[in-house]
């Protein structure tokens, strides 16, 4: 696997991807004890959670600006950050930041020709509640979600994260990658009662 540092990797197991300039996408990063924004470059990547789930170690941002814990920025930026993988409880993108190459949610590297569908899921963390959109194999119940170990950030879509030591700090984003490891419990969100509560309107 590859790290985070090396500009041009080589890495026989990733994909290809176009030969050319890198891209870079605008990310936020929120953890227990850190939410900072900044800029990510996808590499050898076309999606942003291919180079996450391919990557091990710290993952490297530029342009990183400190934000308070309800999102609004402090003024404390810095030209390149290394934040620690395992201490990401998700990365968030805004809506306007979210890559087109998101969308394509059918099928997987490790089953290409089996459906996705789309399930609405409420998942919480140590810090947060997150509802969202996953796509998962149609046979996928919740207990066998939540017993994979991969891939180890899954994708979410249309995310409403609210703070569990504040309720009143809402977020929302298009796309989130949770850390697995940060996952402390989950549930369909059709299956749970009161879920106005998460931070999502319900009729």
């Amino acid at each position: 696997m590859m790290g985070w540092g090396n500009s041009r990797p080589i890495d026989p197991l990733g994909p290809p991807g176009p030969v050319g300039p890198e891209r870079c996408e605008t990310i936020e990063l929120v953890g227990p004890h850190l939410r900072v924004s900044g800029d990510i470059s996808l590499l050898r990547f076309t999606r942003l959670s291919d180079l996450v789930n391919y990557s091990r170690g710290f993952v490297k941002l530029t342009g990183a600006q400190l934000l308070r814990r309800n999102g609004d920025p402090t003024g404390m930026v810095v030209p390149e950050l290394m934040v620690n993988q395992d201490e990401i409880t998700f990365i968030g993108q805004k809506e306007a930041d979210v890559s087109t190459a998101e969308t394509g949610l059918v099928g997987g590297m490790d089953r290409p020709l089996m459906q996705r569908v789309p399930r609405e899921l409420v998942i919480f963390t140590a810090g947060h509640t997150l509802t969202g959109t996953i796509h998962l194999f149609s046979e996928t119940d919740i207990a066998t979600f939540v017993d994979s170990p991969d891939p180890r950030f899954v994708a979410m879509t249309a995310v409403t994260a609210r703070s569990l030591a504040d309720r009143r700090v809402i977020s929302h984003f298009g796309l989130v990658l949770v850390n697995r490891t940060q996952i402390t419990a989950a549930s369909l969100r059709e299956l749970a009662g009161g879920a106005d509560e998460t931070g999502v309107d319900v009729d």
